[in-house]
């Protein structure tokens, strides 16, 4: 009986999203108004400002900026080699360009037209794959994995990611779009091999849903959602 609840846990698991939205975020010094922010909608992130009455269709081309660290206290960001670092930045940068592609066209330099992404990574940590591992597939550890979720918004073990965003017209700086949020594991066998696997797949999320957001906010419409 106990290794039919364990395979079917397993089977259940390889269902499971790879991440999912936090309960909490904490904010970093990178945005230049906190107080703007508000609750965000289904599928927004979780602290969110969009500008009222902003024609996004008139906007064509975008700016991305280079990825920067703004970490939080006491966040393993602060433990990470520069290489560790640099790749980090260069996977969210590369991820966005290969999204933001389908829609915008990408330049470095400012005119009419033309927005300007800047992102700021504020927490990354890593999960502990062999106890992530085991509070996926064992009935009890599960259970605590499931009571730690419900009391503090994460399940055990797991990695953990948080991102702030800002996007301004390139030409007048005025702020058209900021946000901070949080993503963590799922339990799911996928990627529990890999210590950095919940990271990663948060900033792969993040990057098709600010495509997905922009393309809706242009009147598109083939945007691909990004829990599709």
């Amino acid at each position: 009986m106990r290794c039919f609840i364990v395979c079917l846990l397993m089977l259940v698991s390889l269902g499971c999203a790879r991440t999912y939205q936090a309960a909490h975020v904490d904010t970093s010094d990178f945005l230049p108004d906190y107080s703007i922010l508000r609750q965000g909608d289904d599928g927004d992130a979780l602290l969110s400002y969009w500008k009222q009455g902003t024609p996004w269709q008139n906007y064509h081309k975008i700016i991305l900026e280079p990825v920067v660290m703004r970490q939080l206290k006491d966040s393993e960001l602060t433990g990470l080699t520069h290489v560790q670092n640099y790749h980090l930045r260069e996977y969210v940068e590369r991820l966005l360009r290969q999204a933001l592609k389908a829609h915008f066209k990408l330049v470095t330099k400012p005119g009419p037209g033309t927005l300007r992404l800047e992102i700021a990574i504020t927490d990354a940590e890593t999960s502990t794959m062999i106890l992530d591992q085991f509070s996926t597939v064992y009935p009890s550890a599960r259970t605590l994995s499931l009571v730690k979720k419900w009391l503090t918004g994460t399940e055990s073990y797991v990695g953990k990611a948080s991102i702030e965003r800002k996007i301004t017209d390139s030409v007048t700086g005025e702020l058209l779009m900021a946000s901070a949020d949080c993503r963590a594991g799922g339990k799911t066998l996928a990627g529990t091999f890999d210590e950095w696997d919940d990271v990663e797949q948060a900033y792969i999320y993040w990057a098709a849903q600010l495509n997905y957001q922009l393309c809706i906010k242009q009147g598109g419409n083939a945007c691909l959602s990004p829990d599709l």
